[in-house]
C-alpha cells in the first residue's frame, strides 16, 4: 500500500502537460512587473497567434502555463473567463488578455480585450 501511493502521485501529476508554445518565455512572462516599460503584450499577442495549440487545453493547464489568473469570471451556461493583465502599450492602456473556457472545462478562445 504504501508503494502504490508515491506511484498513483506520479501518474496523476503526469495527467497535465504545459502545453509548447514557440518562442513563449514562461519565466519573463511570470515574472513580469506589469509596468509600462515590461509589459506582457507581446506575449499574448504570441499565445493569440498560436491558440489552435492552446485550445481544447484545460483550466490546470493554462494555469500551468500563464500562472493564477488576474481574475476570472462564471458566465453563463457554465462557460469561465479567466483574465490576465496586461499594459498595452507607451501610454499605459490597460488591456487584458482573456481565455474563454466551454462547459467541459476546454478553452474555446483566446484574445486581447480592453
Amino acid at each position: 500500500m504504501n508503494r502504490i501511493f508515491p506511484l498513483m502521485l506520479v501518474f496523476l501529476s503526469a495527467c497535465y502537460s504545459t502545453p509548447e508554445i514557440d518562442g513563449f518565455d514562461a519565466a519573463s512572462w511570470e515574472h513580469s512587473k506589469l509596468t509600462c516599460k515590461d509589459n506582457r503584450l507581446s506575449h499574448a499577442e504570441l499565445l493569440v497567434s498560436q491558440q489552435e495549440k492552446l485550445l481544447g487545453e484545460g483550466q490546470a493547464e493554462i494555469k500551468t502555463l500563464l500562472g493564477q489568473p488576474t481574475e476570472h469570471e462564471l458566465y453563463n451556461r457554465n462557460q469561465k473567463f479567466f483574465y490576465y493583465s496586461l499594459i498595452a502599450d507607451d501610454d499605459c492602456i490597460a488591456k487584458r488578455l482573456s481565455v474563454r473556457f466551454d462547459a467541459l472545462d476546454r478553452v474555446k478562445e483566446i484574445r486581447i480585450i480592453q
